[in-house]
């Protein structure tokens, strides 16, 4: 599973991460989830908010990895979108 979390060093970055069941962050979480097969990054902290700076970055993070922002739909799925 990967998570997003805002990355402390420099503020509008993201950090990828991945964590066992027993290192998950502490804080609020919620995902982004691709409207045809359900899977996308679980957001932790500042970015599980959901302000208007946050919702920003993880935009940003979203369409440099290949999702289609609406939707949202993932980069696989995109990629069965174009077939």
């Amino acid at each position: 599973m990967t998570w997003l979390l805002s990355d402390p060093a420099a503020a509008g970055l993201v950090l990828e991460r991945h964590f066992c069941r027993g290192c998950t962050p502490p804080g609020p979480v919620t995902d982004v989830a691709c409207v045809r097969c359900g899977d996308g990054p679980l957001l932790a902290g500042d970015l599980a908010v959901g302000d208007g700076s946050a919702t920003a970055v993880v935009q940003n993070w979203l369409a440099g990895s290949g999702w289609r922002l609406s939707g949202p739909v993932c980069p696989d799925c995109v990629g069965e979108l174009r077939r």
